[in-house]
């Protein structure tokens, strides 16, 4: 009788994940990842993921692996526009971009008396630090 050697199916792979511009996944330098694998992306400080923070490898077709979900980027970090204030302004361009790290100076109006800290910064995460002061009229 002929010997015919066993052979087994190999199992569904995905290729590497997609590298990202200024950003790192969790999978290192695999380059190969079963089904159900997970990859999760982090981006450089000062910079936030935008879209699915991780993928996982999958197969439609019980042929080919892919990866689910949608590719993140790395995009700057900003604040919005600093808040108004009644009787009182910020010191802030119109438009321009608030970055980590920037600062934005209240004043109050002539006859009102500012409450609260005069400046809020820009936090990492995108957020001012602490509540806009207030503008109190002389009483």
């Amino acid at each position: 009788l002929p010997h015919c050697p066993l052979v087994l199916p190999t199992g569904v792979t995905c290729a590497a994940p997609p590298a990202i511009p200024n950003g790192t996944h969790s999978g290192g330098s695999r380059a190969t990842f079963s089904l159900g694998d997970v990859v999760t992306y982090t981006c450089a400080s000062g910079l936030a993921l935008a879209g699915d923070t991780s993928l996982s490898c999958t197969s439609g077709d019980g042929e080919r692996g892919t990866w689910s979900g949608t590719v993140p980027r790395c995009q700057e970090v900003r604040c919005p526009a600093p808040p108004s204030i009644a009787n009182g302004q910020h010191g802030a361009s119109p438009g321009a971009r608030h970055s980590p790290g920037s600062v934005v100076l209240y004043t109050c109006a002539e006859g009102y008396s500012m409450l609260g800290n005069a400046s809020i910064l820009c936090t990492a995460r995108g957020a001012w630090s602490r509540p806009q002061p207030r503008c109190r009229g002389a009483s």
